[in-house]
């Protein structure tokens, strides 16, 4: 196997075992804003346990929403990438280097809704599990 198909062999198993995980935790996390909305015990807006329960739901629902953008730059990512190789290899004497900014910029956005997406399940767990443990023993 030459060094071209390795990379390239390479690269596609990096973007599906990525966009693998990436559905993984969607589903999980969507999963779980499922098992707070139907558990929960809302209420009247205000300062009472019903509203303090809708912290975590929303904090999982924007981590959904910053998983499915996660997913859609991924992909939008790859199509970009496809284009810049194909225009490079049909105009080789040509420089190419703002639609390469561009490529990295996409590439960017996808590593930043990553990490949002991360910090979002993690603060909306912790903060379930902390509400919890406020509800049980009140220290208010």
């Amino acid at each position: 196997m030459d060094e071209q198909a390795r990379i390239a062999a390479l690269n596609d198993h990096y973007f599906k075992g990525t966009l693998t995980f990436d559905q993984f935790v969607l589903g999980a996390t969507l999963a779980a804003v499922g098992y707070l909305a139907q558990t929960g015990k809302y209420t009247v807006i205000g300062w009472n346990q019903g509203t303090f329960t809708l912290v975590p739901l929303i904090l999982l629902g924007l981590a959904a929403w910053l998983g499915f953008k996660r997913i859609e730059m991924a992909i939008h990512t790859v199509k970009m990438n496809g284009q810049y190789l194909e225009l490079c290899h049909r105009n080789p004497r040509y420089d190419f280097s703002e639609q390469l900014n561009d490529v990295k910029r996409l590439g960017d956005r996808s590593g930043t809704y990553y990490r949002w997406r991360n910090r979002f399940i993690a603060v909306g767990l912790v903060s379930h599990v902390g509400l919890q443990v406020l509800f049980q023993y009140p220290i208010f």
